[in-house]
């Protein structure tokens, strides 16, 4: 028997083969869709209509066997089979009206393309929940029990909660020095306090980089430590060639992570690449489309490629789901800033709360920016005050305050603060191309130099 061979029946080995068809190879056993160097996880139900497509092999497949199969006894319309059909279209690269791969026919659909089957090498790793843990459970309870805790305090992604998760992941490390998820907590809790302006990146990022790297000495196949290491690069190194091959070793690890395609979205906003940005943001939410953190990534980096309408409404859904969720309401009040309506920003931000761990990092200075835009200079300038008499004994990031300098129209302050930033390796330098803080120093030599410094040019 040859290794490829045509499909003689629907569904043969579907867990042992294979897919083939034009450039594309699609493992259903782990949902999984490879077009040339590219992997893309399939949701679910896609996966089983994809399944029932090419086992077909070009004969109709009709609307009611699709619907039996992809919801059993749930009743469907053809409109919600139709949608699917089109978000599959969109996975294989189809364009509008060029259905290259899915022909629609009278009462049903087909595969366009011959479809063949390869075996699946049994080395393939196969990554599902199961797997990863059992693997953390073999590591030992108690690490296990200290690793979930501070995952739960880590999403919070306040200062205080931040710093929670890093006592529980050393109580883990206490117990196994070797528990590498534990590593990998130390080490996205640690970047996180530079990233969301809690401690100065010269502190946190070498020991986000230590725990990072002993992680990867003692797994060097863990997907999620290669994608914090391709975070580190990009936000503390700007090595865009270095992130751009780790974040590539991680999706080929593991590309069903959503924590690794959140990062690949990242990367690629600091390279002014906003439509893969989306697209990453994308793929991640199909896998979770119940994640609020995930649906606000799609809105974070709408807000970064200047879709704020979409942004905004987006954050206000979230928002009508859980009121409580205010790191949408933060970043709803930067997405009205910068659509130009700071009394809506502002109505945002007096919800926030007022805790002085993280008045320094954003409510004060898009306060001071917000009163600034609004055209009231007296109470913007005595928030700033307020911040700047904080900034002598609490950590304040040079970022902010050149934010609040060029509301103010101080735009030497603002270019001047802007350099200890860069000097500091702050890391929201290279959102200098996505945010639009800055337009007022735009034509300015210094600003213009420091925008070449920073970051790659799309």
């Amino acid at each position: 028997m040859s290794a490829v061979r045509m499909i003689e029946e629907p569904r043969a080995r579907a867990a042992s083969y294979a897919y083939c068809f034009g450039d594309c190879r699609f493992d259903p056993a782990r949902r999984l869709l490879f077009r040339g160097e590219e992997v893309a996880p399939i949701p679910e139900r896609l996966s089983v209509l994809l399944v029932e497509l090419v086992a077909a092999n070009g004969r109709l497949v009709t609307k009611e066997h699709l619907a039996q199969s992809i919801w059993q006894h749930d009743a469907v319309s053809d409109g919600n089979l139709a949608q699917h059909v089109y978000m599959l279209r969109r996975l294989l690269g189809e364009r509008a009206r060029d259905h290259s791969y899915i022909l629609s026919v009278s009462g049903g659909y087909r595969f366009a393309i011959p479809v063949a089957q390869t075996p699946i090498a049994r080395e393939e790793p196969i990554f599902d929940a199961a797997t990863m843990g059992d693997a953390l459970l073999r590591s030992g309870v108690d690490p296990f029990r200290n690793y979930c805790q501070g995952s739960f305090f880590l999403e919070q992604r306040t200062a205080p909660a931040i710093k929670r998760a890093i006592e529980f992941f050393e109580a883990a490390l206490r117990s196994n020095p070797n528990y590498v998820p534990a590593l990998i907590g130390i080490a996205r809790s640690r970047a996180l306090l530079a990233e969301y302006w809690h401690a100065p990146p010269g502190l946190s990022f070498p020991l986000a980089k230590k725990a990072i790297a002993r992680a990867l000495a003692i797994d060097p196949t863990s997907a999620v430590a290669h994608a914090v290491r391709s975070g580190l690069l990009c936000f503390c190194d700007w090595d865009w060639k270095g992130a751009q091959e780790e974040i590539d070793l991680a999706i080929r690890l593991n590309p069903g992570s959503t924590f690794v395609r959140n990062n690949a979205a990242w990367l690629h906003v600091c390279t002014g690449r906003y439509a893969d940005a989306l697209a990453q943001a994308e793929c991640a939410l199909m896998m979770e489309p119940s994640s609020l953190p995930l649906q606000l990534l799609l809105a974070r980096v709408m807000l970064h490629s200047r879709d704020y309408s979409n942004a905004i409404a987006i954050m206000t859904s979230l928002l009508e789901t859980d009121e409580t969720f205010y790191i949408a309401r933060r970043y709803r009040a930067q997405a009205h800033l910068h659509a130009g309506d700071p009394e809506k920003a502002i109505a945002d931000l007096e919800l926030l709360p007022q805790e002085r761990s993280e008045d320094p990092s954003f409510r004060l200075p898009m306060l001071a920016r917000a009163y600034a835009d609004l055209g009231e200079t007296e109470k913007a300038e005595k928030v700033f005050a307020a911040l700047l008499l904080m900034a002598r004994t609490d950590y304040v990031v040079s970022w902010n305050l050149a934010v609040v300098a060029a509301g103010l129209g101080r735009l030497d302050d603002a270019m001047a603060y802007l350099e200890v930033a860069y000097d500091q390796r702050e890391s929201t330098l290279p959102f200098l191309k996505s945010l639009p803080w800055f337009a007022a120093l735009a034509a300015l030599p210094r600003f213009r130099t420091l925008l070449m410094k920073t970051g790659p040019v799309a």
